[in-house]
Protein backbone atom coordinates (compact mmCIF):
# COMPACT_ATOMS: atom_id res chain seq x y z
CA UNK A 1 0.00 0.00 0.00
CA UNK A 2 1.17 3.23 -0.83
CA UNK A 3 3.09 5.15 2.34
CA UNK A 4 0.70 8.24 3.10
CA UNK A 5 1.11 10.90 6.42
CA UNK A 6 -1.10 9.72 8.63
CA UNK A 7 -2.06 13.28 9.46
CA UNK A 8 -5.98 12.90 10.71
CA UNK A 9 -5.48 9.14 9.81
CA UNK A 10 -6.13 7.39 6.90
CA UNK A 11 -8.77 4.64 4.98
CA UNK A 12 -7.65 1.94 3.79
CA UNK A 13 -9.58 0.56 1.10
CA UNK A 14 -10.19 -3.18 -0.23
CA UNK A 15 -10.77 -4.08 -3.77
CA UNK A 16 -11.09 -7.48 -2.82
CA UNK A 17 -13.66 -6.67 -0.12
CA UNK A 18 -15.91 -4.61 -2.87
CA UNK A 19 -15.86 -7.08 -4.99
CA UNK A 20 -17.12 -9.54 -3.03
CA UNK A 21 -19.80 -7.22 -2.01
CA UNK A 22 -20.53 -6.87 -5.29
CA UNK A 23 -20.74 -10.14 -6.15
CA UNK A 24 -23.43 -10.47 -3.48
CA UNK A 25 -25.45 -7.64 -4.11
CA UNK A 26 -25.99 -9.34 -7.59
CA UNK A 27 -26.37 -13.09 -6.33
CA UNK A 28 -29.35 -11.40 -4.42
CA UNK A 29 -31.03 -9.18 -7.23
CA UNK A 30 -30.47 -10.73 -10.65
CA UNK A 31 -31.30 -9.97 -13.26
CA UNK A 32 -32.16 -6.14 -12.04
CA UNK A 33 -29.14 -4.30 -12.85
CA UNK A 34 -26.87 -2.54 -10.05
CA UNK A 35 -26.51 1.52 -9.92
CA UNK A 36 -24.27 2.29 -6.61
CA UNK A 37 -25.09 5.38 -5.00
CA UNK A 38 -22.42 7.62 -4.35
CA UNK A 39 -23.53 10.41 -2.19
CA UNK A 40 -22.10 12.07 0.29
CA UNK A 41 -18.56 11.39 -0.79
CA UNK A 42 -19.57 7.46 -1.00
CA UNK A 43 -20.67 7.54 2.61
CA UNK A 44 -17.46 8.55 3.19
CA UNK A 45 -15.18 6.52 1.46
CA UNK A 46 -14.48 8.79 -1.81
CA UNK A 47 -16.44 8.86 -4.39
CA UNK A 48 -14.01 8.97 -7.20
CA UNK A 49 -12.36 6.56 -5.82
CA UNK A 50 -15.36 4.19 -5.01
CA UNK A 51 -16.66 4.94 -9.24
CA UNK A 52 -13.15 4.08 -10.57
CA UNK A 53 -13.09 0.52 -8.31
CA UNK A 54 -16.54 -0.18 -9.54
CA UNK A 55 -16.56 0.76 -13.03
CA UNK A 56 -13.50 -2.11 -13.25
CA UNK A 57 -15.76 -4.47 -11.56
CA UNK A 58 -18.39 -3.90 -14.55
CA UNK A 59 -20.75 -0.94 -12.87
CA UNK A 60 -22.24 1.49 -15.61
CA UNK A 61 -24.76 3.00 -13.60
CA UNK A 62 -23.45 5.70 -10.39
CA UNK A 63 -26.09 7.97 -8.03
CA UNK A 64 -25.35 10.89 -6.49
CA UNK A 65 -27.24 13.52 -4.81
CA UNK A 66 -26.10 16.34 -6.16
CA UNK A 67 -24.96 18.19 -9.65
CA UNK A 68 -21.81 19.06 -7.99
CA UNK A 69 -21.35 15.37 -7.40
CA UNK A 70 -22.26 14.52 -10.82
CA UNK A 71 -19.64 16.72 -12.14
CA UNK A 72 -16.75 15.72 -9.88
CA UNK A 73 -16.87 11.96 -11.02
CA UNK A 74 -17.64 13.58 -14.92
CA UNK A 75 -14.37 15.60 -14.45
CA UNK A 76 -12.54 12.21 -13.02
CA UNK A 77 -13.36 10.58 -15.99
CA UNK A 78 -16.05 8.67 -14.64
CA UNK A 79 -18.52 7.18 -17.66
CA UNK A 80 -21.28 5.68 -17.62
CA UNK A 81 -24.95 6.71 -16.39
CA UNK A 82 -24.50 9.12 -13.60
CA UNK A 83 -27.78 10.12 -12.09
CA UNK A 84 -28.66 13.01 -9.82
CA UNK A 85 -31.56 12.28 -6.85
CA UNK A 86 -32.39 15.42 -5.71
CA UNK A 87 -33.06 19.12 -6.44
CA UNK A 88 -31.19 21.57 -9.38
CA UNK A 89 -32.28 24.71 -10.56
CA UNK A 90 -31.42 26.68 -13.43
CA UNK A 91 -27.47 27.37 -12.40
CA UNK A 92 -27.51 23.91 -13.14
CA UNK A 93 -28.32 23.55 -16.18
CA UNK A 94 -25.52 24.16 -18.39
CA UNK A 95 -23.32 21.52 -15.79
CA UNK A 96 -26.07 18.92 -16.68
CA UNK A 97 -25.38 19.36 -20.29
CA UNK A 98 -21.87 20.04 -20.79
CA UNK A 99 -20.90 16.55 -18.33
CA UNK A 100 -23.88 14.59 -19.82
CA UNK A 101 -26.06 14.29 -16.17
CA UNK A 102 -29.12 12.63 -15.90
CA UNK A 103 -31.08 14.20 -13.96
CA UNK A 104 -34.41 13.39 -11.34
CA UNK A 105 -37.50 15.09 -12.16
CA UNK A 106 -40.43 15.88 -9.66
CA UNK A 107 -42.32 18.87 -10.35
CA UNK A 108 -43.37 20.88 -13.38
CA UNK A 109 -40.78 23.56 -12.56
CA UNK A 110 -37.90 21.48 -13.24
CA UNK A 111 -39.17 19.67 -16.28
CA UNK A 112 -39.94 23.20 -17.88
CA UNK A 113 -35.93 24.12 -17.35
CA UNK A 114 -34.90 21.03 -18.85
CA UNK A 115 -37.37 21.50 -21.59
CA UNK A 116 -35.92 25.02 -22.58
CA UNK A 117 -32.45 23.10 -22.51
CA UNK A 118 -33.62 20.42 -24.86
CA UNK A 119 -35.09 22.63 -27.55
CA UNK A 120 -31.88 25.13 -27.38
CA UNK A 121 -29.16 21.70 -27.58
CA UNK A 122 -31.72 20.36 -29.96
CA UNK A 123 -31.00 17.37 -28.27
CA UNK A 124 -33.28 14.99 -25.66
CA UNK A 125 -32.51 15.42 -22.34
CA UNK A 126 -32.35 12.19 -20.16
CA UNK A 127 -34.16 11.96 -16.80
CA UNK A 128 -35.99 9.88 -14.32
CA UNK A 129 -38.97 10.70 -12.66
CA UNK A 130 -39.51 10.48 -8.59
CA UNK A 131 -42.58 9.32 -7.44
CA UNK A 132 -43.42 9.57 -3.79
CA UNK A 133 -45.08 6.21 -2.70
CA UNK A 134 -45.01 7.50 0.89
CA UNK A 135 -42.30 8.67 1.98
CA UNK A 136 -43.10 12.08 2.23
CA UNK A 137 -39.52 13.35 0.87
CA UNK A 138 -39.45 14.26 -2.59
CA UNK A 139 -41.19 13.18 -5.41
CA UNK A 140 -44.32 13.87 -7.44
CA UNK A 141 -47.07 12.17 -5.07
CA UNK A 142 -48.11 8.36 -6.06
CA UNK A 143 -51.61 9.48 -7.15
CA UNK A 144 -51.01 12.09 -9.81
CA UNK A 145 -47.88 10.52 -10.99
CA UNK A 146 -49.44 8.94 -13.84
CA UNK A 147 -50.52 12.27 -15.10
CA UNK A 148 -47.26 14.04 -14.52
CA UNK A 149 -45.64 11.23 -16.31
CA UNK A 150 -47.90 11.62 -19.56
CA UNK A 151 -47.23 15.26 -19.62
CA UNK A 152 -43.41 15.04 -19.34
CA UNK A 153 -43.93 12.51 -22.54
CA UNK A 154 -46.07 14.72 -24.59
CA UNK A 155 -43.26 17.37 -24.69
CA UNK A 156 -41.41 15.25 -26.87
CA UNK A 157 -37.96 17.16 -25.38
CA UNK A 158 -37.38 14.70 -22.36
CA UNK A 159 -36.10 11.07 -22.33
CA UNK A 160 -37.50 9.39 -19.54
CA UNK A 161 -35.33 6.71 -18.82
CA UNK A 162 -36.28 5.45 -15.75
CA UNK A 163 -39.27 5.76 -12.97
CA UNK A 164 -37.94 5.51 -9.00
CA UNK A 165 -39.22 5.68 -5.18
CA UNK A 166 -37.40 5.67 -2.07
CA UNK A 167 -38.81 2.91 0.57
CA UNK A 168 -39.44 3.98 4.16
CA UNK A 169 -37.31 0.69 5.88
CA UNK A 170 -40.69 0.25 7.69
CA UNK A 171 -41.96 -3.14 6.56
CA UNK A 172 -45.36 -2.47 6.41
CA UNK A 173 -45.03 1.05 4.69
CA UNK A 174 -42.94 -0.22 2.69
CA UNK A 175 -45.09 -3.33 0.86
CA UNK A 176 -47.80 -0.17 0.70
CA UNK A 177 -45.08 1.65 -0.94
CA UNK A 178 -44.37 -1.05 -3.79
CA UNK A 179 -47.38 -2.21 -4.23
CA UNK A 180 -48.25 1.82 -5.30
CA UNK A 181 -44.99 2.11 -7.55
CA UNK A 182 -46.68 -1.53 -9.41
CA UNK A 183 -49.89 -0.01 -9.55
CA UNK A 184 -48.47 2.89 -11.41
CA UNK A 185 -46.21 0.53 -13.62
CA UNK A 186 -49.54 -1.44 -15.25
CA UNK A 187 -51.56 1.79 -15.68
CA UNK A 188 -50.75 2.02 -19.64
CA UNK A 189 -48.36 3.79 -21.85
CA UNK A 190 -46.93 5.05 -18.63
CA UNK A 191 -43.14 5.38 -20.47
CA UNK A 192 -43.26 1.89 -21.82
CA UNK A 193 -39.09 1.89 -21.31
CA UNK A 194 -38.51 2.83 -18.49
CA UNK A 195 -36.60 1.16 -16.16
CA UNK A 196 -38.06 0.78 -12.59
CA UNK A 197 -35.96 0.76 -8.90
CA UNK A 198 -37.41 1.60 -5.63
CA UNK A 199 -34.72 -1.05 -3.57
CA UNK A 200 -31.52 0.46 -2.09
CA UNK A 201 -29.58 -1.43 0.86
CA UNK A 202 -32.10 -2.00 3.30
CA UNK A 203 -34.49 -3.43 0.74
CA UNK A 204 -32.30 -5.72 -0.94
CA UNK A 205 -31.49 -7.64 2.53
CA UNK A 206 -34.96 -7.19 3.77
CA UNK A 207 -37.40 -7.29 0.48
CA UNK A 208 -36.64 -9.20 -2.50
CA UNK A 209 -39.74 -8.66 -4.53
CA UNK A 210 -38.25 -4.76 -4.35
CA UNK A 211 -35.98 -5.25 -6.71
CA UNK A 212 -37.42 -4.38 -9.88
CA UNK A 213 -34.84 -3.39 -12.78
CA UNK A 214 -32.22 -1.62 -11.08
CA UNK A 215 -31.51 -1.86 -7.47
CA UNK A 216 -29.51 1.19 -5.62
CA UNK A 217 -27.09 -0.23 -3.19
CA UNK A 218 -25.36 2.38 -0.96
CA UNK A 219 -23.36 1.63 2.50
CA UNK A 220 -23.61 -2.15 1.78
CA UNK A 221 -21.44 -1.73 -1.14
CA UNK A 222 -18.58 -0.86 1.48
CA UNK A 223 -19.37 -4.26 3.80
CA UNK A 224 -21.64 -2.20 6.27
CA UNK A 225 -25.12 -3.25 7.35
CA UNK A 226 -27.80 -0.45 6.72
CA UNK A 227 -29.99 -1.41 9.64
CA UNK A 228 -30.18 -3.16 12.89
CA UNK A 229 -29.90 -7.04 12.28
CA UNK A 230 -33.90 -7.15 13.44
CA UNK A 231 -35.07 -5.39 10.51
CA UNK A 232 -33.53 -7.62 8.14
CA UNK A 233 -33.71 -11.19 6.48
CA UNK A 234 -31.33 -13.03 7.67
CA UNK A 235 -30.96 -15.44 4.78
CA UNK A 236 -30.15 -12.47 2.48
CA UNK A 237 -27.85 -10.91 5.02
CA UNK A 238 -26.01 -14.60 5.21
CA UNK A 239 -26.34 -14.39 1.03
CA UNK A 240 -24.83 -11.22 0.90
CA UNK A 241 -21.60 -11.97 3.27
CA UNK A 242 -20.70 -8.33 3.48
CA UNK A 243 -16.74 -7.76 3.91
CA UNK A 244 -15.42 -4.39 5.77
CA UNK A 245 -14.05 -2.51 2.76
CA UNK A 246 -12.24 0.34 4.87
CA UNK A 247 -10.34 0.45 7.71
CA UNK A 248 -9.58 3.76 9.28
CA UNK A 249 -5.81 3.79 10.60
CA UNK A 250 -3.16 6.45 12.29
CA UNK A 251 -0.12 6.63 13.76
CA UNK A 252 1.14 7.31 17.42
CA UNK A 253 3.02 10.86 17.84
CA UNK A 254 4.39 10.44 21.03
CA UNK A 255 3.83 8.27 24.34
CA UNK A 256 4.83 9.15 27.86
CA UNK A 257 3.98 7.84 31.57
CA UNK A 258 1.53 9.92 33.44
CA UNK A 259 1.47 9.89 37.15
CA UNK A 260 -1.50 8.61 39.28
CA UNK A 261 -3.78 11.50 40.19
CA UNK A 262 -3.33 13.42 37.15
CA UNK A 263 -5.72 14.02 34.65
CA UNK A 264 -5.00 14.40 30.98
CA UNK A 265 -6.71 16.18 27.82
CA UNK A 266 -9.03 19.55 28.02
CA UNK A 267 -11.51 20.24 31.20
CA UNK A 268 -12.69 18.40 34.03
CA UNK A 269 -11.38 14.66 33.28
CA UNK A 270 -11.64 11.45 36.19
CA UNK A 271 -7.72 11.68 37.96
CA UNK A 272 -5.92 8.48 36.69
CA UNK A 273 -5.98 5.62 39.02
CA UNK A 274 -2.76 4.59 38.42
CA UNK A 275 0.50 5.35 36.46
CA UNK A 276 -0.66 4.82 32.68
CA UNK A 277 1.51 4.76 29.39
CA UNK A 278 -0.60 7.47 27.51
CA UNK A 279 -0.14 7.92 23.61
CA UNK A 280 -1.01 10.75 21.50
CA UNK A 281 -2.80 10.14 18.42
CA UNK A 282 -2.60 11.75 15.19
CA UNK A 283 -6.26 12.38 14.74
CA UNK A 284 -9.54 14.50 16.47
CA UNK A 285 -12.81 15.54 16.26
CA UNK A 286 -11.51 17.45 13.50
CA UNK A 287 -11.25 14.59 11.30
CA UNK A 288 -14.81 12.92 11.79
CA UNK A 289 -13.54 10.91 14.74
CA UNK A 290 -16.16 10.35 16.89
CA UNK A 291 -14.85 8.42 20.15
CA UNK A 292 -14.95 9.51 23.40
CA UNK A 293 -14.67 8.15 27.03
CA UNK A 294 -18.14 8.57 27.44
CA UNK A 295 -18.43 5.96 24.91
CA UNK A 296 -15.95 3.39 26.34
CA UNK A 297 -14.46 4.19 22.72
CA UNK A 298 -11.19 1.85 21.95
CA UNK A 299 -8.62 2.16 19.06
CA UNK A 300 -6.66 -1.09 18.35
CA UNK A 301 -2.08 -0.79 19.09
CA UNK A 302 -0.99 -4.34 18.34
CA UNK A 303 -3.93 -6.29 18.49
CA UNK A 304 -5.06 -4.57 21.92
CA UNK A 305 -8.01 -2.68 22.00
CA UNK A 306 -6.87 0.84 24.12
CA UNK A 307 -9.54 2.76 25.91
CA UNK A 308 -9.62 6.43 24.78
CA UNK A 309 -8.99 8.87 27.35
CA UNK A 310 -9.48 12.29 25.64
CA UNK A 311 -10.24 13.75 22.75
CA UNK A 312 -9.22 17.52 20.90
CA UNK A 313 -9.55 18.64 17.51
CA UNK A 314 -6.11 17.04 16.40
CA UNK A 315 -5.33 14.66 18.70
CA UNK A 316 -6.55 11.20 20.74
CA UNK A 317 -5.62 10.29 24.01
CA UNK A 318 -5.73 6.78 24.51
CA UNK A 319 -3.88 3.95 27.79
CA UNK A 320 -1.61 2.00 26.76
CA UNK A 321 -1.14 -1.64 28.55
CA UNK A 322 2.12 -1.54 30.27
CA UNK A 323 3.32 -4.53 28.85
CA UNK A 324 2.41 -3.63 25.53
CA UNK A 325 6.28 -1.98 23.79
CA UNK A 326 4.53 0.57 21.37
CA UNK A 327 6.18 3.72 20.43
CA UNK A 328 5.80 6.89 17.94
CA UNK A 329 4.64 6.28 14.37
CA UNK A 330 3.17 2.65 15.26
CA UNK A 331 0.17 1.92 13.77
CA UNK A 332 -3.69 2.31 15.58
CA UNK A 333 -6.72 1.06 14.27
CA UNK A 334 -9.61 2.75 14.63
CA UNK A 335 -11.98 1.34 12.91
CA UNK A 336 -11.70 -2.65 11.30
CA UNK A 337 -9.67 -5.18 12.37
CA UNK A 338 -5.96 -5.47 13.67
CA UNK A 339 -5.08 -9.32 13.93
CA UNK A 340 -7.97 -11.40 15.93
CA UNK A 341 -9.07 -7.94 17.24
CA UNK A 342 -11.90 -5.67 15.51
CA UNK A 343 -13.43 -2.24 15.94
CA UNK A 344 -16.75 -2.82 14.64
CA UNK A 345 -18.36 0.16 12.39
CA UNK A 346 -21.24 -0.16 14.98
CA UNK A 347 -19.42 0.08 17.84
CA UNK A 348 -18.02 3.19 16.77
CA UNK A 349 -20.94 4.43 15.67
CA UNK A 350 -22.29 4.69 19.37
CA UNK A 351 -19.88 7.23 20.30
CA UNK A 352 -21.68 9.23 17.55
CA UNK A 353 -24.98 9.25 15.60
CA UNK A 354 -25.43 5.87 13.44
CA UNK A 355 -23.29 4.59 10.56
CA UNK A 356 -23.87 6.69 7.77
CA UNK A 357 -23.35 9.77 9.54
CA UNK A 358 -19.53 8.05 11.17
CA UNK A 359 -18.48 7.43 7.72
CA UNK A 360 -19.89 10.89 5.90
CA UNK A 361 -18.21 12.59 8.54
CA UNK A 362 -14.89 12.02 7.87
CA UNK A 363 -13.88 14.84 5.61
CA UNK A 364 -12.19 14.56 1.90
CA UNK A 365 -9.12 15.99 3.56
CA UNK A 366 -8.62 12.34 5.05
CA UNK A 367 -6.66 10.26 2.50
CA UNK A 368 -7.87 7.48 0.70
CA UNK A 369 -5.81 4.64 0.05
CA UNK A 370 -6.81 1.18 -1.96
CA UNK A 371 -5.09 -1.81 -2.66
Amino acid sequence: MTEVKAYGGYLALSRTALAHNLAGIRRLVAPAQVMAVLKANAYGAGAVGMARALEDNGVSRFAVATVDEGVELRESGIGGDILCLTYFDGSDIEAIRHHDLTVTVFSQGSASLLHALAKKSGERVRVWIKVDTGLGRLGVPAAEAHNFIDDLAGLGTLRIAGIFSTLSENRVRDRQQLARLLALRRRPAVAPDALWSIASSHGILSMPESALDVVRPGVMLLGFAPSEPHRMDPRRVAVADLHPVVTWKTRIAAVKRVPAGEQVGYGEQPALEQDTRVASLMVGWSDGYPGTPQARSHVLIAARRCPVLALSANTTLVAVPGDLPVEAADEVVLLGRQGDALIGAEELARAGAGVYRLLAGIPPRVARIWS
